[in-house]
């Protein structure tokens, strides 16, 4: 189970990655390029924060799981790395609090305003800080995992 949550967990990680970083493209084509207003604009940050909600339910449930392994002392196998893990674990779990607050923030403006410069201003600033938070998290995983 823990196994499926967390391919779950990664997909919807990458997904959210990949639909921010088009907003943010889409963001700095509409101010610097001269991109025209789509529908698509107003809804890709709406999907991307749903993305995010959906990571964040799955990350919590990942999150509990973990805590509960290493109260109940399941994990023993090398203290100093048990003690790096669940700082990890906390770390990341603020980390994308905040990118889903921001990405919601982001959404929220977006929707709101009516003017197509300010829309676009306001995907590329809040999406444009959610994707670098989401890479930012996902290389740290590639680093803490892979290497």
């Amino acid at each position: 189970m823990r196994e499926l949550i967390l391919i779950l967990h990664i997909v919807t990680s990458v997904v959210a990655c990949i639909l921010t970083g088009i907003i943010l493209v889409r963001g700095f084509g509409g101010l610097y390029l001269k991109f025209e207003l789509k529908r698509l604009d107003v809804r890709l940050p709406f999907f991307a924060t749903m993305l995010l909600y959906l990571q964040f339910v799955l990350g919590t449930v990942l999150f509990v799981m973990y805590m509960i392994e290493f109260s109940s002392g399941e994990i023993n196998v090398y203290q100093n790395q048990v003690v790096k893990g669940r700082f990890w674990a906390v770390e990341h779990f603020i980390l994308m609090v905040f990118t889903l607050v921001i990405s919601h923030i982001g959404w929220v403006f977006a929707k709101s305003n009516h003017t197509p410069k300010l829309i676009f201003k306001k995907n590329f600033l809040y999406f444009g800080i959610a994707c670098t938070m989401i890479m930012i998290s996902m290389v740290m995983n590639i680093v803490r995992y892979a290497v």
